[in-house]
């Protein structure tokens, strides 16, 4: 009797120890998903930054649907050419781009609809943009928050932006 009692005690803590190899895995893999897609995301803010919109735009799936700040509703989405075009008009009239206090988040560990997520491929970035009119010369700033979800080649194939357009158009006003 103790033979099987040893046995099936053995048998226990060797399921326990591959379960938790097998989450160790997980995370680990999970963990260099998410640190491409921060690459990722840094390589857009670079053609950014850089005032390139080829480099910025290359980052992004050709059926990635955008929600840009002007969207009433959390389901409004744009084409990429829309994003473009947004984009190039965005860099013609300010110049020395820079994000700042930069932080990115993947995975949730709470959810209001359920358990959390793990999932590396939905990354949130915050930080805070700095620019300069381009033809006023003024310097402007706004809080910035975007969410992006990657595809499994891994291009962003969804990006919802999030700023407050009149506080930050208002900042021309006040100068």
């Amino acid at each position: 009797m103790k033979k099987y009692f040893l046995l099936f005690t053995i048998a226990l803590l060797y399921i326990g120890c591959d379960e938790s190899q097998k989450s160790d895995d997980t995370t680990e893999k999970n963990k260099m998903i998410f640190n491409k897609n921060v690459s990722t995301i840094k390589e857009m803010l670079n053609g950014f930054y850089e005032e390139n919109p080829e480099k910025f735009m290359k980052v992004f799936a050709d059926s990635v649907r955008w929600s840009g700040p002007d969207k009433i509703k959390l389901d409004d989405y744009d084409s990429r050419e829309v994003l473009e075009t947004a984009l190039t008009g965005y860099m013609s009239l300010y110049d020395n781009h820079e994000l700042r206090d930069i932080r990115f988040f993947g995975g949730s560990a709470y959810s209001d609809t359920g358990s959390g997520s793990e999932n590396p491929n939905a990354v949130r970035v915050f930080g805070n943009w700095h620019h300069t009119h381009t033809e006023t010369q003024i310097d402007v700033t706004h809080k910035w928050m975007g969410i992006m979800w990657f595809d499994e080649d891994g291009k962003i194939n969804q990006f919802s932006d999030f700023f407050d357009v009149g506080g930050f158009l208002n900042q021309h006003l006040n100068q």
